[in-house]
């Protein structure tokens, strides 16, 4: 539990909020001889933050004071201040404190609380430990006590001075504003919240962020501490690290080489803090990424690589390792193995785990930022901004942009980087829109795979629910004898068999929801994607992804797609401009095969049509 309070100093009367007044009142009497007078007995921290913000407040509108009539007015201002907030947020009744009982006599503890106060050569050591962290309060005493700083009953007193230090903030894991309404301060969502029995607090109904439980418990109740990464926290920050050099194991692109040059001079001279890489699927855009990298690496900073999904984390790791090989590098994503190395100078995370992390990165590549469950979330957004330096840069890499990013670059305000050719160099298969009038699709998809499915020939067969799977490959089974056919979802338990038998050569034909619309390479597959105008689960980012899934190898550069609609919609036809698009573009700078490559710059990949 927490208090709020006045402090008096020389400077005049200020409001603030701790877990022990006593303390902050013996920190700040080092400094310089001041009074502190206790204006509400034990709250949870979301509630003595919003009273001293309030009181704060009134103090500045009263102005500030200083001595003699003017203090005790102050005080009077505090606790009324105090009365009515705590009323309003449920709070009433003989627990509120009087006049006489909270003011603190300078003298009468120095000699009780001045033990307490650690050297500041400690605190500045344990804020350099927690540098670029955020922390709710069991994190910040387990990580000062496990690096043998202090112990458990003391860490929450090195906690305030790093905080009195103005090396850390305090906030509550989940505040309230002066309006009642609730914010989670680890992820920044704006809710929502469920109010339940708290054992931490011994309340029946305490706030609970829902964002981002799976992260820990986030309550009202619960201090976040955040210290942000200074450069003194880097022995090789402003300066030519050693040992940081690249090894990429295979010859890049002329697309690659291009994008890899504009995006390490837009790091080094540009001032625009972020920018859109618009890679193609099968593009090779994380070698693209790693020329930025290398470039920070070198300077001594550092570089988080997040991405939405766990998988594309483990798949990365052995790749930035193996590019990096002098360089530290740690993973963060549920289920990792290892310990979590939170001072490596390379971060491999799931957008997720950028919770755990405030203003330490100078470099982010965010990949996949188009895919769930970044896209959309407010708080993930929020989580991955917030990890990266004041002074840092963001790279946001993807095959299918929102229209949020495309409006950006349209205006000239997001510079962008596309890269509009695979690795091997042919053209990407673009889609033929089959339209089936009267919304009777299945005998035009079993009219198409019956005509191309056999072995060497598989196909992905997309729908956009569950249930359609099911439906649509008992229809194909029975029009087409003897091909394999399975169906798949998120929630099949065989998801990763069925895989693993169609990259095999021992399924002819899968159909699937939106789950292997990313992450799948199957050596000559063709894709049908049936009702492709069912645009509440198919925007055009969706379809642009499936059909990358045709064409993917060098073995087999030249798939085939069709997407069967009843009528061809908004997203259908921005879906095939996209992909028609790119392959002009690449034809135009000579990326494709038996073509001379030209330059090119940031400027002239705006595209056409966003």
């Amino acid at each position: 539990m927490f208090h709020a309070y006045v402090l008096f100093s020389e400077s005049g009367a200020r409001a603030g909020f701790g877990h022990s007044p006593d303390f902050d009142w013996a920190y700040a009497n080092a400094r310089a001889p001041a009074d502190l007078v206790v204006i509400t007995p034990p709250v949870p921290v979301a509630f003595a933050s919003l009273v001293a913000h309030e009181v704060d407040r009134q103090l500045a509108a009263a102005g500030r004071a200083r001595a003699g009539r003017a203090r005790r007015q102050a005080v009077r201002i505090g606790l009324r201040t105090a009365r009515s907030v705590l009323r309003a947020l449920g709070l009433a009744g003989p627990a509120f404190l009087s006049l006489g009982s909270t003011r603190l006599a300078l003298r009468a503890h120095a000699e009780l609380v001045g033990s307490r106060i650690p050297p500041r050569s400690l605190v500045v050591e344990s804020a350099l430990a927690l540098a670029g962290r955020s922390l709710l309060y069991e994190e910040a005493m387990r990580a000062l006590a496990s690096g043998g700083l202090s112990s458990l009953d003391c860490a929450h007193d090195l906690l305030a001075a790093i905080c009195a230090e103005g090396l850390g903030l305090l906030v509550p894991a989940v505040s309230i504003s002066s309006f009642g309404a609730r914010a989670c301060n680890r992820c920044g969502s704006g809710g929502p919240f469920a109010a339940t029995p708290c054992a931490h607090c011994g309340r029946r109904a305490c706030s609970l962020c829902l964002r981002c439980r799976s992260m820990g418990s986030a309550r009202e109740c619960i201090p976040l501490y955040l210290v942000a990464a200074h450069d003194y926290a880097s022995p090789h920050a402003g300066a030519v690290a050693e040992g940081v050099n690249l090894a990429i194991p295979h010859v890049l692109t002329d697309a690659q080489v291009q994008a890899a040059q504009m995006l390490r001079d837009w790091y080094i001279g540009d001032s625009a803090r972020e920018v859109l890489v618009w890679a193609v699927c099968g593009a090779g855009k994380t070698e693209v990424s790693f020329s930025a990298m290398h470039s920070a690496l070198a300077s001594g900073r550092r570089v988080l690589f997040a991405a939405p999904r766990r998988d594309v984390v483990a798949e990365l790791e052995p790749r930035v390792r193996a590019a990096f090989p002098g360089v530290t590098c740690s993973t963060f994503c549920g289920g990792s193995r290892g310990q979590r190395d939170y001072d490596a100078r390379v971060i491999l995370a799931t957008t997720h785990q950028a919770m755990r992390f405030y203003r330490r990165f100078d470099l982010v590549i965010l990949d996949e930022a188009d895919a769930y469950p970044f896209a959309g979330s407010e708080a993930l957004a929020s989580a991955v901004h917030r990890s990266l330096a004041p002074s840092g840069k963001i790279v946001i890499m993807t095959a299918t942009p929102s229209r949020g990013h495309l409006a950006r670059v349209k205006s000239g305000v997001l510079p962008c980087i596309r890269i509009p050719a695979r690795h091997h160099g042919r053209p990407l298969p673009e889609p033929e829109v089959v339209t089936a009038y009267g919304g009777d699709l299945l005998p035009k998809v079993a009219e198409i795979v019956g005509a191309g499915a056999g072995p060497g020939t598989p196909f992905l067969v997309f729908v956009p629910r569950r249930r359609q799977a099911q439906e649509v490959a008992k229809y194909l089974l029975l029009r087409i004898p003897g091909a394999r056919v399975e169906w798949v979802h998120s929630q099949d338990p065989a998801r990763d068999d069925k895989r693993a038998a169609i990259a095999g050569g021992e399924c002819d034909v899968l159909v699937s929801t939106s789950v292997m619309e990313r992450g799948v390479t199957v050596d000559g597959v063709d894709v049908v994607v049936c009702h492709a105008d069912d645009d509440v689960v198919f925007d055009y980012r969706a379809l642009v992804q499936m059909a990358g899934r045709a064409g993917r190898t060098a073995a087999n550069p030249e798939g085939c797609v069709w997407f069967v609609c009843a009528n061809e919609n908004w997203h259908v036809r921005t879906a095939v401009g996209i992909i028609r698009e790119m392959n002009e573009e690449a034809a135009s700078r000579g990326l494709l095969i038996g073509q001379h490559s030209q330059e090119t710059s940031c400027e002239e990949v705006t595209p056409k049509w966003a």
